[in-house]
């Protein structure tokens, strides 16, 4: 067998003494921390600016949403409150039509007319006729109240129109005569049958009504609407009251661009002159000059959203907080975990130094001991041979000169010298099991069994024992070995199956784990597995009283075998049940070598 290559001494330094094992650093790991940490901060970050981007989002729509579900309520409120006054005036014109004039009608009835109308229609503040020439001829004031004058006023216009309408004409806003309030007139021409222009018949619509109206919607505080005229491009009515707004151009306001398929608009932008942000909806009424307008500054639509969003702030914050004192302490118990494994390879190190200097001691030792016995045994033989001489040359030549003490005395010498020499051979086989190099190969254990039990029936003097060695048996060792137990496992099941009707060996096999088990199986005199202690101790014989001739060397000799394989023994059995012996052998060959080769390195 070649000898094994050299081994290198360790490295030493300049003290002489061995530089500490170097172990594998957290160092990486501390990295992949810090890494993990940057990369859930920036999740963190993105997924908070997401959330703020989206509440934003849902706080403008919101808000859109709201002003739009406005106007379209306000949108029902104008086009009822101008659609009653515009029904109106149509049947005061209508009534004065049919008298053929003004005068017919008489200024009486026409007054009573009036204020009988205008007492359904609160949001006109009165009703009024006008002569052709433009004159008053009658109004819905009260009689307490002073009329309009005919000719002066607010009011006044010329005796002829500019252009003559069968609509209703919606005017600029003015002061009341009356309230010195802001109104706007709406007006209807009146025509006889034939066409002829008769006068005009109007109300003035009052601003403070739907001030009113307005304040019951519960607005927030800065939220304004809006009452603009599409074709004037002018603001009738405007709530908040802004007297410096009424009347006032809005040509460049984008609803003045609404038709009346489109309708609605949502715009985000300031009002002129105003520097703040505000979002606008406007709606188009559908069959009148008519656009409502409700506005809400972006400030106040984003109030939940600013609050929200300071929470989102402050929820990041405590988060990256946490992750960055997780990550923090990682990175102190990584470093910790570095210094302690370097300690603990430091002395792990030295413990393999001293277990290595042990080993080879405890080897050394063992094996002056493998050498003393092998010399003992062999030196004893020669003066075994001369007392087992002497002994017999004693019973031939004065023999009958002894008495029958003496001879038994003689028969007991010459019976313990052999028991001796026999004990010598023993021993010098357990040496040599010890001495033996393994030589690992693929090795047949059925067939060796086999022939083993068919060795012990042809010496047994026609004993008929019923064996039986399961097929196929095989195991990577050292053949010689491995026959060596065999023989003693089954010389030990033949031996105390004697006594057994009929007497049953059974050697078979299977996988156990990542080893392979073997067992030989007998029907013999068994024992009390108190004693199994004692079973693979040189010199123990559990059944000497009961006539089993042995010298307790078979079973340590097994066990030394097996144990020098990488694998163990044990027994399991009963008194008068039998004895199953157990086994196991690695599976692989390398397993069998590491040993033997790491006590040699």
């Amino acid at each position: 067998m070649p000898a094994p290559p050299p081994v290198s001494p360790p490295a030493t330094n300049e003290a002489g003494e061995s530089p500490p094992p170097q172990v594998a650093s957290l160092r990486r790991l501390r990295i992949a921390v810090w890494a993990a940490f940057v990369l859930l901060v920036m999740i963190v970050v993105c997924v908070c600016l997401s959330l703020i981007r989206y509440d934003r989002e849902q706080a403008l729509h919101r808000a859109e949403s709201e002003l739009l579900s406005l106007t379209r309520v306000l949108e029902e409120h104008v086009a009822r409150s101008f659609g009653e006054t515009e029904a109106a005036l149509s049947e005061i014109a209508a009534r004065v039509a049919q008298q053929g004039s003004i005068e017919n009608l008489g200024e009486a009835e026409l007054q009573s007319l009036l204020r009988q109308r205008a007492a359904n229609l609160p949001e006109a503040e009165f009703l009024f006729v006008e002569r052709e020439d433009g004159s008053l001829a009658a109004d819905s004031s009260p009689p307490d109240r002073k009329g309009l004058e005919p000719h002066g006023g607010a009011l006044h216009k010329p005796a002829m129109p500019h252009q003559l309408s069968e609509g209703v004409d919606i005017g600029i806003p003015l002061r009341s005569p009356l309230s010195g309030r802001w109104i706007t007139p709406l007006t209807r021409q009146i025509f006889d049958a034939s066409g002829k222009y008769l006068g005009t018949a109007g109300a003035a619509i009052s601003h403070p009504y739907f001030e009113g109206v307005y304040k019951e919607l519960q607005l927030a505080q800065k939220d304004t609407i809006m009452i603009l005229h599409a074709n004037r491009a002018s603001l009738l009515i405007h709530h908040p009251l802004a007297d410096n707004l009424i009347g006032s151009s809005v040509a460049g306001s984008p609803a003045i661009g609404l038709d009346v398929q489109q309708r609605s608009r949502i715009v985000t932008a300031p009002f002129p002159g105003d520097p703040e942000e505000r979002i606008t909806a406007y709606r188009r009424l559908a069959d009148r000059p008519l656009i409502v307008g409700t506005s809400r500054p972006v400030a106040d639509a984003l109030t939940d959203y600013q609050a929200h969003r300071e929470r989102i702030i402050t929820a990041a914050g405590v988060m990256t907080t946490l992750l960055a004192a997780l990550a923090l302490l990682l990175h102190q118990d990584t470093r910790r975990r570095d210094a302690d494994r370097q300690v603990l390879a430091e002395l792990n190190a030295s413990l393999e130094e001293r277990v290595h200097r042990r080993t080879e001691e405890l080897e050394h030792s063992n094996r002056e001991l493998l050498n003393f016995s092998y010399s003992v045994s062999h030196d004893l033989r020669a003066p075994l041979r001369a007392i087992n001489g002497f002994s017999h040359a004693l019973e031939e030549d004065y023999g009958q000169k002894l008495d029958d003490t003496g001879r038994e005395y003689l028969a007991r010498l010459r019976k313990a010298s052999l028991r001796m020499g026999e004990l010598i051979d023993e021993l010098q086989k357990l040496a040599s099991v010890s001495r033996h190099t393994l030589r690992v190969e693929q090795t047949d254990v059925s067939a060796i069994a086999q022939d083993i039990l068919d060795d012990l029936a042809a010496v047994s003097g026609g004993r008929h024992v019923q064996a039986h060695v399961e097929p196929g048996l095989t195991a990577d060792a050292d053949p010689t070995l491995i026959r060596n137990a065999l023989e003693n496992l089954l010389g030990n099941a033949w031996k105390f199956t004697r006594d057994s009707h009929p007497p049953i060996i059974h050697v078979g096999g299977r996988p156990h784990g990542a080893e392979k088990l073997f067992y030989v199986t007998d029907n013999g005199i068994g024992f009390d597995m108190e004693h199994a202690n004692k079973l693979f101790q040189p010199f123990q014989q559990l059944h000497k009283r009961e006539g089993f001739e042995g010298s307790g060397i078979g079973l340590a000799s097994v066990r030394r075998i097996i144990e020098r394989h990488g694998g163990t023994i044990w027994a399991e059995s009963s008194p008068g049940a039998g004895t199953t012996m157990f086994f196991t052998l690695p599976r692989s060959p390398a397993l069998v070598r590491r040993p033997r080769e790491k006590l040699q390195g």
